[in-house]
């Protein structure tokens, strides 16, 4: 790694060993100077940076679940797209974030995905208990013998 030092206008690139941080790399360069990648190494933005980035995590889970649980679709794919996606996440919050997190703002992120699992699993069986019972009453609707074969014949 180097480091830019500036003295009476003259600028010196001097050699530092290695970073311990967070690794960013911006989005858009509107400066001259191209950058690749910035280390973050001080704690209290690593927190600030981890928790933003939680955030935008969050927000593209609870989205995706949002527009599954709101469609019509009752295939495997959209289960596990939304599962793998709260999976996924998750995994940021052990692998990537652990470190840079408060201990309470690790256990806040934890709660949440946590519950947002539950939620989810829970509004999905709500859904395909709804969606049995219609399909059941459709097809008593639809073909009546059905109803008389399950009475059956009394003495």
């Amino acid at each position: 790694m180097y480091y830019l030092e500036r003295k009476n206008k003259k600028d010196k690139l001097k050699e530092v060993g290695e970073f311990e941080g967070i690794k960013a790399t911006p989005k858009v360069n509107k400066s001259s100077v191209k950058i690749g990648s910035v280390i973050i190494c001080d704690k209290y933005l690593r927190n600030k940076y981890a928790i933003r980035q939680l955030n935008k995590k969050f927000k593209t889970m609870y989205k995706k679940i949002y527009d599954f649980l709101n469609s019509d679709d009752d295939s495997e794919t959209g289960i596990k797209a939304c599962l793998g996606e709260i999976e996924k996440t998750k995994q940021a919050i052990f692998n990537s974030y652990k470190e840079d997190l408060k201990r309470k703002e690790y256990k806040e992120f934890l709660a949440k995905i946590v519950l947002t699992e539950n939620e989810f699993r829970e509004q999905y069986k709500e859904r395909e208990f709804y969606n049995n019972m219609l399909r059941e009453a459709y097809k008593r609707i639809n073909n009546p013998l059905i109803e008389e074969e399950v009475r059956g014949k009394s003495r």
